[in-house]
């Protein structure tokens, strides 16, 4: 039963919903030539089943024949093609979040650099482990409607893992609506005791990208908390209430939330050229002029997998250096 709401979930991403799916599904199995036919096996009216095949036309699943219900294009390369449609879409969302994501961070540095020390109303700043771990507890008991994060770093360090798990048992458990959005490292990492909190929390919807920008938590979409310092995020944060602020940062999370993948689900695939969602976000990173630190951040993996994955696109691409290889990744339409 869960497999079956699952493709049904996936097949609805495609844009097969409503009635274009059992519509499409039907004709699959061949055994209609007329709308009127199909329609009344479904129990539908004709025009309704028309407007289904209408739209499987438009996602290229059908195309316009003499027949009634139109030919039916090769499942095996018109769903494909589908799928590849979709990972473009997903690289725009991506896009439009990293420009989002400049703006709010632009926004932002300019409040810090008026107002070091926090004075300005809506903006707090907490220093310390210990300080910053407390607040956390504060808000995880006052927090009323929502509880958002981005976690940009992957599995958490293992000081960590025991504050994060209460946090968010302690929020579930007051139906306190919960969702995150961390990197698809934390897919492979079998240690996380995070994951597997998650895992076990229907309530708890938890999706991956390959890479974030940010540490972000929001409260009630009143409270925000970002780092200080992205090398340390939780040594010292600032408190923002300030509405527009809360807002921007809210619209980042959402986008983020859209081009994400629901951490249950079997995954991010290879796109066209045999490239993981992990390895051509790198790609991009790298030529931007990112450092293997900050692309280590970004993708929440270590700095040894930074460097493997490097050298394994070098090979690939016959590339004898990073530049090259983001050269010959531009050339031949990588990113």
């Amino acid at each position: 039963m869960t497999g079956t709401r699952g493709c049904d979930s996936s097949l609805r991403r495609l844009g097969l919903d409503g009635l274009t799916r059992p519509v499409y599904t039907q004709l699959i199995a061949g055994r209609y030539r007329e709308a009127d036919e199909l329609a009344a096996r479904l129990g539908v009216p004709a025009d309704d089943v028309r407007t289904a095949l209408e739209r499987l036309t438009e996602l290229g699943l059908l195309r316009t024949s003499g027949e009634d219900l139109g030919e039916l294009v090769d499942p095996r390369l018109a769903l494909k093609a589908l799928l590849l449609r979709q990972m473009s879409g997903i690289e725009d969302r991506l896009r439009e979040f990293e420009e989002d994501r400049a703006a709010v961070t632009a926004l932002i540095d300019r409040y810090s650099e008026a107002w070091p020390g926090g004075r300005e109303p809506g903006f707090e700043y907490v220093s310390g482990h210990a300080a910053v771990t407390g607040r956390l507890h504060e808000l995880s008991r006052s927090a009323d409607t929502e509880w958002l994060a981005l976690l940009p770093d992957g599995p958490a360090p293992a000081s960590w893992l025991e504050p994060a798990q209460e946090l968010h048992r302690r929020v579930a458990a007051r139906g306190v609506a919960n969702r995150a959005v961390t990197t698809d490292s934390v897919r492979g990492d079998t240690r996380s005791a995070l994951r597997t909190v998650w895992e076990a929390e229907p309530d708890c919807r938890v999706r991956t990208v390959p890479s974030l920008p940010v540490h972000l938590l929001l409260v009630d979409r009143s409270l925000a908390l970002l780092p200080a310092h992205p090398r340390d995020p939780w040594h010292r944060v600032v408190q923002i209430t300030l509405p527009g602020v809360v807002e921007a940062l809210s619209s980042l999370f959402e986008r983020a939330w859209e081009s994400a993948i629901p951490l249950d689900s079997s995954g991010p695939g290879l796109d066209g050229n045999g490239l993981s969602p992990r390895e051509k976000e790198l790609l991009r990173l790298m030529a931007r002029g990112l450092n293997d630190e900050a692309i280590r951040r970004r993708l929440g993996v270590s700095l040894r997998t930074v460097r493997r994955i490097v050298a394994e696109l070098c090979a690939r691409l016959g590339a004898a250096s990073r530049f090259e290889a983001g050269y010959q990744a531009a050339k031949r339409g990588w990113i």
